[in-house]
């Protein structure tokens, strides 16, 4: 987000604990089971899901609220959440972050030192299954280190924006050959 300024995160909602470095409104929009199910019944969700025992979920506001300030944006998803999007026909390029491997997958877990054991074992198993689902997404990146990360987030950013379906012609001239019956 710091690299792309123009580039804007759709705040989800979830019922986890915040963590200590957590920021609500940056991070997580942070409710309780109770105002996230308030939500949900009024339909304010566009997608939402049940992942390790606590509620996510991304609200059409938050949606809207980057496409009214910025053509591009992200919504932070699990496999759940994408394919929610994709059986809406959500218009999106989706992005699938490996870990190096699931040695490091765990590794990076018991680092954070905020989960049991047994969330620990259910987040890997969960991560197993998630894993094989990889090749369903436009693009797959391994998250070796952060920056080199972010730098391949930046430049499927920079691709997409030259894919053939958004191009937008910069004059009059183009728009008309490429696009005739719009001069009728």
């Amino acid at each position: 987000m710091e690299k792309l300024p123009d580039l804007k995160l759709a705040v989800s909602h979830t019922t986890r604990p915040r963590r200590k470095t957590d920021v609500d409104g940056r991070d997580y929009f942070f409710v309780s089971e109770s105002e996230f199910e308030e939500i949900k019944k009024n339909g304010g969700f566009l997608e939402w899901a049940n992942i390790n025992d606590n509620l996510y979920g991304t609200t059409f506001d938050s949606v809207k609220k980057c496409q009214e300030n910025s053509e591009v944006f992200i919504i932070e998803l699990d496999v759940q959440g994408a394919e929610s999007l994709r059986k809406l026909d959500f218009p999106g390029t989706y992005v699938f972050i490996l870990p190096p491997s699931l040695e490091e997958l765990e590794s990076r877990l018991r680092k954070r030192r905020t989960e049991t054991e047994e969330k620990i074992k259910q987040r890997l198993q969960r991560g197993v299954g998630e894993i094989k689902e990889c090749l369903a997404y436009d693009y797959i990146l391994t998250n070796h280190e952060i920056e080199e990360s972010v730098d391949n987030i930046i430049s499927i950013f920079h691709a997409e924006k030259f894919r053939a379906s958004r191009f937008v012609p910069a004059s009059a001239d183009i728009q008309a050959l490429l696009n005739p019956q719009e001069k009728d």
